[in-house]
This record gives C-alpha cells, sequence and structure tokens, in this order.
C-alpha cells in the first residue's frame, strides 16, 4: 500500500466516492461533483458560497463615517472646481485618488461594491453641493457666472467630476 492509497478518504456529502481533494478551507474531503473553483483553490459548497468576509462588509457606522467623509470630500472639489475651471481636470486625478484613501480610512480599510458605491454617490453628492454652495454666494464675492454654470452648465466640472470619482472608487478597488 502506497501513500496515495493511504490517502484517499470518501466524500463528506457521496460517501460512495473516493477522493483525495479536500476543501481549502475547512479540509473537508469533497470530490470533483462538490467541488467550487474559487481564487485560492477548491472549496467546498459551504466556503465557496459565502459572501463577501471581514473585509467586504463596512459597519453601519464605518458606512456612515465613510459617507460623510466623500460628502465632505465632494463639496470642496464641487467649490474647487469653480475657481480652478480648465486646470480642475488635471488635478482631479490626484484629488480623487487622495479622496479615495481618505475615505478608506474613514471606513477602517474596508473595501468592496457597497464601499465603492458609497464612495462614488457621496463624492456626486457632495460635489453637486458645493456646487450649489457657490451658487449661493453673491457674484462680488464669488466667481462670476457660477448661477449660469448650474442653469446652463459647461462639461468641464461634470468631466472633472467623472474624473474624481472614478480615481476614488479606483483607490478603493485596486489598493
Amino acid at each position: 500500500m502506497n501513500a496515495v492509497e493511504a490517502a484517499k478518504t470518501t466524500c463528506a456529502r457521496h460517501p460512495k466516492v473516493e477522493t483525495a481533494l479536500t476543501c481549502a478551507s475547512c479540509g473537508v474531503p469533497i470530490c470533483p461533483k462538490c467541488l467550487v473553483q474559487t481564487p485560492v483553490g477548491m472549496k467546498c459548497r459551504d466556503c465557496g458560497t459565502q459572501q463577501g468576509g471581514v473585509l467586504f462588509t463596512p459597519g453601519i457606522g464605518q458606512a456612515a463615517l465613510a459617507s460623510v467623509f466623500g460628502v465632505l470630500f465632494g463639496a470642496v472639489a464641487g467649490w474647487g472646481v469653480a475657481f480652478l475651471g480648465f486646470y480642475s481636470l488635471f488635478v482631479a486625478v490626484a484629488y480623487g485618488t487622495f479622496a479615495g484613501e481618505m475615505i478608506l480610512r474613514a471606513a477602517s480599510r474596508k473595501r468592496g461594491l457597497r464601499m465603492e458605491l458609497i464612495a462614488g454617490t457621496a463624492l456626486a453628492v457632495g460635489a453637486i453641493g458645493g456646487r450649489m454652495a457657490v451658487a449661493a454666494i453673491p457674484p462680488s464675492m464669488g466667481p462670476i457666472g457660477s448661477v449660469i454654470d448650474l442653469v446652463i452648465p459647461t462639461p468641464i466640472p461634470l468631466i472633472a467630476l467623472g474624473i474624481a470619482v472614478a480615481s476614488a472608487v479606483g483607490r478603493i478597488r485596486y489598493i
């Protein structure tokens, strides 16, 4: 009897099937019918179909804090684009990456689809609020034409917002 024959066991779900495969997480013997292919190897159905983990499930407090940070950074971006104008397109990548990192830190480095949605939505809402705040400033104190920009917007703030949101979401996704 060699080592291969000694290592063969039966599948936990199909007792008549001999197998040498075990789950990469829990070590339960599995047959080819039971296995689920994952990036870290073959797992049983129980371990392979679990949704998310500790890293991808932010708590309510973490999500709320990330939302607040996102809205604040978005408001600063919306306010800043009125003063930077065309140059905001060049600043948007760095600012979006910085905002994404700060949102990530506010959420205790949690990431995943939920955090990407929270960051993108919060930045967009904050930027719209920032643009509206700039429009509320009397023209003698703020940039001229900011109310007109809200009614007939130029594409530059929208493009800069898209770049900043994409950079922030990219920072959260590809940490």
